[in-house]
């Protein structure tokens, strides 16, 4: 992820592109699932967003899981 913007601000505008909302609307503590609505294509989606962002994998299980929120997809792209 780029440098000069956090992983949490990356995170927002992957979210917001694909629930097609501003990102304005999109908070830390919003669930994938529950909240935004997401289905499993647009996990899939945030999952190959965030790999090409990151460089490496990342656990699809992990973004599908009930209660996942925004800040925890940020937290799963930068562990090591």
């Amino acid at each position: 992820m780029s440098s000069d913007v956090s992983p949490l601000t990356t995170i927002r505008y992957m979210v917001a592109d694909l629930v097609q909302r501003p990102v304005s609307e999109i908070q830390p503590d919003d669930r994938l699932l529950e909240d935004l609505g997401m289905d499993s294509l647009q996990i899939t989606e945030l999952s190959q967003k965030i790999e090409n962002t990151v460089g490496r994998p990342v656990d699809e299980d992990l973004l599908n899981s009930p209660g996942t929120t925004v800040a925890r997809c940020a937290e799963i792209a930068t562990a090591a």
